[in-house]
């Protein structure tokens, strides 16, 4: 045979076979069906994957994260995976690549049970939203779903079947307790990507207050505080764990908050009461304290400088530094509501200059170097975040006295 006959087809098959496959339709349905055909409770349907094969899945997984989705998915169809490349209808067309089975969402098309997994390609909220119990914890991947669309997080990692699939004990589908399996591998590879990671469990105790927040450990760090005060405000009751009280949820057995903390890598776990699992007006709630906190306190040096990513702009301050009053401008490419707001390097809000419908175009706010009570704020660095519809734009500002 002619040998560049032989190159070109060569060329061809490698294009051809290799290519990842696009689809677009609402992520939210597409999950509904996964958990729909997941198995369940003693079905001992979970297949525990061999060490070989969690470092084939590594392989895969990097592959993603390095932008080489053709090879990933090449890979990943040896241990019966496929790489999309999926178009979210139900969120204003953002791209993801989803790591699944690839009829998972069919009636017992789960075959292996090892999760789904997403990745958004742009630069966004570097953050790590995990499941690991969908069908034990009812509802908790709506609300992590909901918290990755919201918080537009980088990462997303579901488990693949009931906690209790194989049993109770030693319980091998209970991917938070152990390591053999994928939901553990990826949290793994992603997680020196991400700032932090928030795992969400569910409970249900009339003892306990609606939200009980951990990191595994007796010494909680300053995060979680502040996440505390700004689900508080929202009008839950909130717990912390801090060794002595609500152990019972204190994640101490973890095994991603484990390897987390051996790694130096930041890990919160978060237990949600039934009834704000059940209502999306309720875990709303929790999406804007979230959305606070992860976006105000732990993402600012990552978000600062990056593009924009639609068409709203929020310019620098001038003077910057100020001393103390400086003018924010702010362009909106029509009218609707928006919100202006100051905050300190721990995430609290300072003040809010704007927080209503406005009109299209240049908008200009000023100010004054106080908080929302008129009192002078002292010298640092402070951020001003600017959310029009699902846009956001920040800027670092530093006041000097």
């Amino acid at each position: 045979m002619n040998k560049s006959l032989v190159l070109a087809s060569l060329i061809w098959f490698s294009a051809n076979t290799f290519a990842v496959e696009r689809r677009e339709g609402n992520i939210s349905n597409l999950l509904a069906n996964i958990i729909a055909s997941m198995p369940g409770e003693n079905s001992y349907a979970f297949v525990v994957p061999t060490t070989g094969q969690q470092d084939t899945f590594a392989l895969v997984t990097n592959a993603i994260l390095n932008g080489h989705y053709d090879h990933a998915d090449s890979i990943a169809g040896s241990l019966g995976y496929i790489v999309y490349e999926w178009y979210d209808t139900g969120q204003n067309g953002d791209r993801y690549y989803i790591l699944m089975e690839p009829e998972a969402d069919r009636v017992n098309g789960v075959k292996k049970g090892w999760g789904t997994f997403m990745f958004r390609p742009e630069n966004t909220n570097n953050a790590i939203i995990e499941v690991p119990h969908p069908l034990h914890d009812y509802n908790t991947w709506r609300v992590g779903l909901s918290a990755y669309r919201y918080l537009r997080v980088q990462y997303f990692i579901m488990a693949g079947t009931h906690r209790y699939a194989n049993g109770t004990e030693p319980r091998p589908a209970d991917v938070a307790h152990n390591s053999e399996n994928m939901f553990h591998t990826v949290h793994q590879c992603v997680s020196p990507y991400s700032q932090h990671s928030l795992q969400i469990h569910g409970f249900s105790r009339s003892d306990y207050p609606d939200v009980v927040l951990s990191n595994g450990t007796a010494t909680p760090p300053q995060i979680l505080s502040i996440l505390a005060k700004n689900i508080s405000d929202q009008g839950f009751t909130v717990g912390v764990y801090d060794g002595v009280n609500y152990s019972a949820y204190g994640a101490t057995t973890n095994i991603q908050g484990q390897w987390s903390r051996s790694m130096g890598y930041s890990f919160m776990h978060m237990e949600l009461e039934r009834y704000i699992r059940e209502s999306i007006i309720q875990y709303n709630k929790i999406l804007v304290a979230l959305d606070t906190t992860f976006y105000i306190s732990t993402s600012l040096e990552f978000q600062i400088g990056t593009e924009p990513l639609n068409t709203c702009s929020l310019s620098q301050n001038y003077p910057n530094p100020c001393n103390p009053t400086t003018s924010i401008k702010a362009f909106l490419p029509h009218a609707g509501y928006a919100r202006l707001m100051i905050y300190d390097q721990l995430g609290r809000r300072i003040i809010t200059l704007a927080n209503s419908n406005l009109h299209a175009g240049n908008q200009v706010f000023v100010w004054a170097g106080n908080d929302e009570f008129g009192n002078p704020v002292s010298s640092g660095t402070y951020y001003c975040l600017f959310q029009f519809e699902h846009q956001k734009q920040i800027k670092k500002m530093i006041l000097i006295r």
